[in-house]
C-alpha cells in the first residue's frame, strides 16, 4: 500500500482529465474492486474524492452506465450516496491502465462520501433511516428505468441456487459432505421459496444488490450508501435483508444485536413503508432473502478468498451458516 502522501503517476494522468492535482492519495480496498481516497490539492472546499477501479471482468459498459444514471440521480436528489464526476470532455467512465500488459479496466471519479459504520451503536433509529434510504433508492431506480435511462438487463447477483440444488457444486475441503447435503436442501427449499414469491413491479426493481451494514455510512442524522457496483435487477426485497443480515447473524467478535432484532427489523421497515409502499409479503421475503444472502456470503468465502482463516469471522461464518441452513429446511 502506498504512502499517504504518495500519488502514482497514473492517478495524476487520470486526474488530468478533469483539471485536478492530488495532494494525497490512498488505497484504502483492493478485493473485488480497487479503491482509491484522494484528496485533491488547491480546491476549496471540494472534498475527498473516490476512485473506483474495476475488476477486468466488467466489461459490460450498460451496466456501469446505468449505476452511473442512477448515482447520477440519487446525488440530484441530495442523498448521502457517491456522486460521479465527468471530465473536461464530459466522460465519466474512464479506461484505467493498469499497466503496460494488462487490459484498460473501467473506472469512475466519485465525491467522497463521509461517515461512518455502525457496529455497538446500531439501534432502531438507524435501521429506520437505512429503511427510509432503501425506499428513496427504489424510487429513483423505479424513474429511471420509466424514463429508459437504465439500459442494463444485469441481475443482481444471487447464488448460484440450481448448482447447490442438484449437487453440481465443486465440494470444498472446507465443508464436510453433511454440510453440503445440507446446504443442497437449503438450496432447493429456496428456489421453491422464491417461485412462491409474488411476481411483478411490486417485488422487483433495479436495487442495489449488497446493501450490508459495511456498505452503509451513518453521518449526523442521515444514512448513506456506498459500493453500488453489484447493482442490478431483482427482488427488492433483497435490499432490506442485507440491511438486516449480519444483525440477525453477527459475525464473530462484533456486537450481537440479536436481543434488539425484532424493533430492528420493525424501524427497518418502518422506514421503508415511510417513503415506499413495502413489497407484499414482506416478512416471508424477509425471512427467505436473509438466508439467500447467508449462501451468497457462503460462496463469497469458499470461492474468493484463500482460506476461511483470512478473516477472523470466516471459520465461524461457515458454521453459522450452516446453522441458519439447517434452521431454514426444517421449518
Amino acid at each position: 500500500m502506498p504512502e499517504l502522501d504518495a500519488v502514482p503517476a497514473r492517478i495524476t494522468a487520470l486526474l488530468a482529465r478533469y483539471a485536478l492535482t492530488a495532494m494525497r492519495a490512498r488505497l484504502v480496498a483492493k478485493q473485488d474492486c480497487e479503491v482509491w481516497r484522494i484528496t485533491p490539492a488547491h480546491v476549496h472546499g471540494a472534498g475527498d474524492l473516490t476512485l473506483r477501479i474495476y475488476p477486468a471482468r466488467c466489461t459490460n459498459r450498460d451496466a456501469i452506465n446505468s449505476e452511473v444514471a442512477w448515482l447520477h440521480a440519487l446525488a440530484e436528489q441530495g442523498l448521502h450516496t457517491p456522486a460521479p464526476l465527468a471530465d473536461r470532455q464530459g466522460g465519466v467512465v474512464q479506461a484505467w491502465q493498469a499497466d503496460a500488459h494488462g487490459a484498460p479496466r473501467p473506472a469512475v471519479l466519485l465525491r467522497w462520501v463521509g461517515g461512518r459504520h455502525l457496529d455497538r451503536a446500531l439501534r432502531p433509529v438507524h435501521l429506520h433511516r437505512v429503511g427510509a434510504l432503501c425506499a428513496q433508492l427504489h424510487n429513483a431506480s423505479e424513474a429511471l428505468a420509466a424514463a429508459g435511462r437504465i439500459t442494463s438487463t444485469r441481475k443482481a447477483q444471487l447464488p448460484n441456487l440450481a448448482e447447490w440444488a442438484t449437487g453440481r457444486r465443486r465440494v470444498s475441503p472446507h465443508l464436510t459432505p453433511a454440510d453440503h447435503e445440507r446446504t443442497a436442501r437449503t438450496a432447493q427449499a429456496l428456489l421453491a421459496a422464491i417461485d412462491a414469491l409474488p411476481p411483478g413491479p411490486a417485488s422487483h426493481g433495479f436495487i442495489h444488490g449488497d446493501l450490508h451494514l459495511w456498505n452503509l455510512l451513518f453521518a449526523g442524522s442521515r444514512a448513506g450508501a456506498i459500493d453500488f457496483t453489484d447493482c442490478g435487477w431483482g427482488p427488492c426485497a433483497l435490499d432490506l435483508a442485507a440491511a438486516l443480515q449480519y444483525v440477525a447473524h453477527p459475525l464473530h467478535g462484533f456486537h450481537d444485536h440479536r436481543p434488539n432484532l425484532p424493533h430492528l427489523r420493525a424501524a427497518l421497515l418502518d422506514g421503508y413503508a415511510s417513503e415506499r409502499a413495502l413489497p407484499p409479503c414482506i416478512d416471508e421475503q424477509l425471512d427467505t432473502f436473509i438466508v439467500v444472502r447467508m449462501l451468497y456470503a457462503t460462496e463469497w468465502v469458499l470461492d474468493d478468498w484463500a482460506h476461511p482463516a483470512e478473516r477472523a469471522w470466516g471459520p465461524q461464518f461457515l458454521r453459522d451458516a450452516q446453522q441458519v441452513f439447517e434452521r431454514f429446511v426444517s421449518r
